[in-house]
């Protein structure tokens, strides 16, 4: 069958391996090429930075489907591993990742940990309007929400300031951030279905919820708000006003999730009755000391 061996992709290779790798195309990563023989088994990718604690560098692994359980993902993380070895303690899975999945077990059984845990659901957007809507309404009423705010879509948008929101509250690469919101702004390759908005107030963006209508769903990617106003009117005014958008087009249903220390958007679930459809983790991977 062929000794594992494990690389630095090739300024070619690098193609084959971002077709496995989608998460990593837009990222500043070093690329690992597997090949098993002459076959091209796997890849991973290596992102230069770390802002997590336990400290880590994220990482992707994907192995193809016919070179796997035959040890080329356990090369592969330990591959990444001994390039990272030199400039942090540990690897942290670039997405999450469903914990009853094949990528799970893996995970496991290569002494991965999860870490922090994502919680999914599912809701009716009138039933999630039933609990918004008259918050928004009291916060008006009490003059907690602008009088000059504007929310408006992506078009025109100040995409550099908005990338800018979204990787200071999620995390992760900005250069990378902002090429997603390229591709789903009017031009871009995912525009279609997108319903992405952002309030802005003053010549500033405020708060930012990315999401886009799937099979007659609307699914939100995201909802991010400046670090000055977390958990103020802008996250409850960009959230009704996608339910509105959503109930005006015909959408019915709402999938959103959120980390399990996220009080509000948890008991928005539970106010609304959402069905919990999936757990993911972020995994960890300790690097062992010489």
């Amino acid at each position: 069958m062929g000794e594992i061996a494990v690389t630095l992709a090739s300024d070619q290779e690098a193609r084959a391996c971002l077709a496995l790798l989608p998460e990593a195309r837009d990222a500043p990563a070093e690329l690992l090429i597997a090949r098993r023989g002459r076959a091209f088994a796997g890849a991973a990718a290596l992102l230069w930075q770390s802002g997590a604690t336990p400290a880590g560098f994220p990482t992707a692994i994907h192995v193809v489907p016919e070179q796997r359980r035959q040890g080329v993902g356990r090369e592969l993380l330990g591959a990444a591993a001994d390039l990272a070895a030199e400039e942090t303690i540990g690897l942290w899975s670039m997405t999450p990742v469903a914990e009853q999945s094949d990528a799970a077990r893996f995970m496991y059984a290569c002494g991965c940990v999860p870490k922090r845990r994502e919680r999914h659901f599912e809701a009716a957007v009138d039933a999630l309007l039933d609990v918004v809507a008259p918050k928004a309404d009291r916060m008006r009423a009490r003059g907690h929400v602008p009088n000059d705010l504007r929310i408006q879509g992506l078009a025109d948008a100040p995409l550099e300031e908005v990338g800018w929101v979204v990787s200071s509250g999620l995390g992760g690469d900005q250069g990378a951030t902002l090429s997603a919101l390229r591709r789903r702004a009017p031009g871009g390759s995912e525009h279609a279905g997108d319903r992405s908005s952002l309030v802005i107030r003053e010549g500033r963006v405020w708060g930012v919820i990315l999401w886009r209508v799937v099979d007659g769903v609307g699914v939100v990617d995201a909802r991010v708000v400046h670090a000055t106003c977390r958990g103020a009117w802008p996250n409850v005014v960009l959230l009704e006003a996608g339910l509105r958008r959503a109930r005006d087009e015909g959408v019915s249903r709402f999938r959103f999730h959120c980390d399990d220390t996220v009080r509000d958007t948890l008991s928005l679930a539970r106010r609304c009755a959402a069905v919990e459809t999936e757990t993911k983790a972020t995994w960890y991977y300790a690097i062992a000391a010489d």
